[in-house]
């Protein structure tokens, strides 16, 4: 967080550096695009104000004002640019609200919110972007989390849900109905004869279950047609050949983790299973999460991992333009409504 000292010693420079990311080319309207916009005075919290002409000629008024942070999530929050630097510096760090509000001095349930809108930025932008798939030789395989409906007694019983299970109390396969909502995973091994690639990328999607019909379009969606796809023989993805992908498997019930094929290919699952101790390790910063925000948390790790490969400022930059490029009064007006888990997705 060294290269944030300087932008952290007013909110004049705040505003300044979130500006520069937010518009590199230059400030446009948010409203209609317009690039024919001059600037006003500043707001108390050192926001730059400006005035669209385009806007007003169209609207019969003499002022179409906007800010830097109008349609963005930042729009009406009483954090100042300084603090919400802060905050999404100690994001990045992997640290839950409890923590964040302690480092920045603000009130809990504030730094709840504004990791709800941060978590919720990047799985609008980044995790369920269409154009990003993976490709090459991908590992697949599922994993499960203790995640249900917790709170108050009063607040459970008010909201009209069931208080989150304790231990497990039902045989079989875990589902999300059973406190146990499964994780698809999916990893692109990092190419090793090039030097410049990046580590392994990989892609976690929060399901409900993990029925054939329920992976099969999202892997279908996210791994390109003609990988090589890796699995254990779970009955689940005997779709692969057919959806064509070159699917190979090491038989777990049988003892056989990794092996070596004739032409030379490591078939196994360890990358994906270095990947599920590393996200259990995150998300037990969470004590106890809860299944509405399970997908946010996850979306966070996997956005982090993908870019760990980048330096600290780089990352930053990075998820403070996927941020940018929500939509911001949609986002905030889900968050304060608590329906954070989606209705859609891009492979829905």
């Amino acid at each position: 967080m060294r290269h944030l000292i300087p932008y952290l010693q007013n909110d004049n420079k705040a505003a300044d550096y979130l500006r520069q990311l937010r518009w590199p080319d230059g400030v446009i309207c948010p409203s209609c695009g317009s690039s024919a916009v001059e600037k006003r005075e500043r707001c108390s919290n050192g926001l730059q104000r400006y005035n669209c002409s385009d806007c007003a000629t169209r609207l019969g008024q003499q002022f179409a004002t906007f800010n830097d942070w109008t349609d963005t999530i930042f729009e009406g929050s009483k954090l100042k640019p300084t603090e919400w630097l802060l905050v999404i510096g100690l994001w990045q760090s992997k640290l839950n609200a409890t923590e964040i509000a302690d480092a920045a001095g603000i009130n809990k349930r504030t730094a709840q919110r504004c990791v709800n809108l941060l978590d919720g930025g990047i799985y609008e932008t980044y995790h369920l972007d269409p154009e990003r798939q993976l490709e090459g030789q991908v590992e697949a395989d599922e994993a499960y989390q203790s995640s249900g409906s917790k709170g108050l007694a009063r607040q459970v019983q008010q909201s009209g849900r069931d208080p989150r299970r304790r231990g497990i109390k039902l045989r079989g396969r875990a589902t999300a109905e059973k406190g146990r909502p499964p994780i698809l995973g999916l990893v692109q091994r990092r190419d090793k004869e090039d030097k410049t690639a990046p580590p392994a990328q990989v892609y976690l999607e929060v399901t409900k279950d993990v029925r054939t019909a329920t992976i099969k379009p999202i892997i279908i969606a996210k791994v390109k047609l003609g990988s090589e796809l890796f699995t254990d023989e779970y009955n689940i993805y005997n779709f692969a050949t057919e959806a064509g992908y070159k699917h190979r498997t090491v038989n777990h019930g049988a003892g056989e983790y990794a092996r070596c094929d004739p032409d030379g290919v490591c078939v196994h699952c360890n990358t994906i299973e270095g990947i599920w101790s590393a996200l259990r390790n995150f998300l037990d910063r969470f004590r106890g999460i809860s299944q509405r925000f399970l997908h946010l948390r996850v979306a966070r790790y996997e956005f982090l991992h993908n870019h760990g490969h980048l330096d600290w400022q780089q990352t930053f930059e990075k998820a403070l333009r996927c941020i940018f490029s929500t939509n911001g009064r949609y986002l905030r007006r889900m968050v304060h409504q608590h329906r954070l888990i989606p209705l859609t997705a891009c492979y829905r």
